[in-house]
């Protein structure tokens, strides 16, 4: 991985074979980044994506097989247990050009991925909503 700060975003490439998630949640760690704004592009190997069962308070889990364009990447960096906490929702597509999304689990760079994490002032955090079973922001 590569990165510069220009102004409050922070611009990161990352090479063949890094895994989205988990850079960008070693990158704020590193950085202390708290909290930020989330926005990339490029193209990977693979992809797992997630879709969430409110009543069964889980995600289905379907991994894609590539090439695949990265076509927008959204989401934000926030803080739970004293960690970074990344949500993150994706849409890919493959030769056909037809698109596929939803939240991001992991996804293996296969050419780069430009990401954009732009600062926000101060620090939100995270807390479980028992009644649907997952982390929401604690505002």
């Amino acid at each position: 991985m590569f990165a510069k700060l220009c102004g409050d975003t922070y611009v990161l490439r990352l090479e063949i074979g890094e895994e989205i998630v988990e850079a960008i949640k070693s990158f704020c760690a590193r950085e202390n980044l708290l909290c930020a704004e989330v926005s990339g592009i490029g193209a990977v190997s693979e992809a797992t994506l997630g879709f969430y069962n409110v009543k069964s308070k889980e995600y289905s889990k379907t991994v894609i097989g590539g090439p695949l364009e990265m076509v927008s990447l959204l989401g934000n960096v926030t803080q739970k247990d004293g960690e970074p906490y990344l949500h993150l929702h994706a849409s890919f597509s493959g030769k056909d050009c037809n698109c596929v999304g939803g939240h991001l689990n992991a996804a293996v760079i296969g050419v780069t991925g430009e990401i954009f994490l732009r600062k926000i002032d101060g620090e939100i955090g995270r807390r479980t909503q028992e009644d649907i079973g997952i982390n929401i922001l604690d505002i």
